[in-house]
């Protein structure tokens, strides 16, 4: 069988024969030079259309020193949460001219170094890391001086200039969910925590969890708190194995998919939600509104949050000697059927679901509204 032959690379100079223009101006074409005439823009454009050519990232990254490309490292794609985050990075960034790289760690550091120096060898301008768990002298040394970087509830090199550090109300969010569950009455209130040995974010939920408790002078019971893994199947095998020993009457779970997996696993235990156990989680991902019954969630607006980081890594692209800084990122109580406050009639759940699916439509191009390839 013959060996196909590979199609030639058209190259600028061929272009600028074809335009009958110079190789300096198909150039500011393609970078989109505001100084060239309409006339000069239109015969240049033609010509790479006819021609079939398509800049080369590789010789762009050599002449300007640039990739456009941005790096992003999360914990674990399949989370709803990340997709959100991910969307409103991208939104931000592509509005600028950057790509994006994902790498998924699977909450595994050996991953997480594999994946940072991969995208430094590949020449990325910038990392955005979700949930790092490198100690933060190993993420300086990683990631250097120079390379910006936005790190979100994570590892944070100590004071480095080139990192701005991103950090959700994690802990005051915990409290506020478990003073919600002693507002409404509960005084016997369980914990599903995150891997807290390991993740920063899952730490500082258990201690705004323990910071709620001593508020209204209630026992830490440390028989009422399990780790589990951040999943479904984390929150219902932590949840039974909580059942097993205890019986809280309010639970605050470290996120959402934890708090579904509970939910579960309370049921299945021929107990109901709320009225036997009331259930809160954290993230508002946009299943908790799907449930049954509802959750009740702290709710970290995930698309603002990924278009804010962005902003930031823009902020820090365009001015190099920009100081190290934290920004804090708030989260809100967002009141469904799991704890008990709020029994929704059928016309509340039907507007619910409406404004639900009203929020997740995306503003994406009909098949009518696209040019025909």
């Amino acid at each position: 069988m013959a060996k196909s032959k590979s199609k030639k690379q058209v190259t600028l100079k061929e272009v600028a024969a074809h335009a009958n223009v110079s190789v300096m101006t198909v150039s500011n074409v393609v970078r989109g030079w505001p100084y060239v005439s309409n006339e000069t823009r239109r015969k240049v454009q033609e010509a790479i259309e006819v021609m079939g050519y398509r800049p080369s990232a590789v010789a762009r990254t050599l002449v300007t020193g640039r990739s456009c490309t941005v790096g992003v490292v999360l914990p674990d794609i399949s989370n709803p949460f990340f997709g959100q985050v991910v969307r409103g990075c991208e939104d931000v960034l592509s509005a600028d001219s950057y790509s994006l790289i994902l790498c998924n760690t699977d909450e595994n550091i050996a991953k997480e170094r594999a994946a940072i120096d991969m995208l430094i060898g590949r020449g990325v301008d910038a990392l955005i890391l979700w949930g790092s768990r490198l100690p933060g002298g190993e993420l300086a040394k990683r990631t250097g001086d120079d390379l910006p970087l936005i790190a979100v509830d994570g590892s944070m090199p100590p004071a480095a200039q080139n990192s701005t550090y991103v950090m959700v109300d994690n802990a005051a969010g915990a409290a506020l969910a478990t003073r919600h569950l002693i507002q409404l009455g509960h005084r016997q209130i369980g914990h599903l925590a995150g891997p807290w040995k390991c993740r920063l974010t899952a730490q500082q939920r258990l201690n705004g969890y323990e910071d709620a408790l001593a508020e209204a002078a209630i026992p830490y019971d440390p028989a009422l708190v399990v780790e589990g893994k951040p999943s479904i199947r984390g929150g219902y095998l932590a949840a039974k194995q909580l059942l097993h020993s205890q019986r809280p009457s309010g639970l605050f779970c470290y996120n959402d998919l934890m708090a579904t997996g509970a939910i579960v696993a309370i049921q299945e235990a021929g107990l109901d939600v709320p009225k036997d156990i009331a259930v809160v989680g954290f993230d508002d991902i946009f299943t908790a509104a799907l449930v049954m019954p509802p959750l009740t969630t702290m709710r970290i607006s995930q698309y603002d949050l990924g278009r804010m980081t962005s902003e930031l890594l823009l902020e820090r692209l365009r001015d190099p000697q920009l100081p190290h800084k934290v920004v804090s990122f708030p989260v809100e109580l967002v009141l469904r059927d799991s704890c008990g406050a709020r029994r929704l009639s059928p016309l509340d759940k039907q507007a619910m679901m409406e404004s639900l699916v009203t929020s997740m439509a995306v503003d994406l191009p009909s098949c009518d509204d696209q040019d025909e390839s």
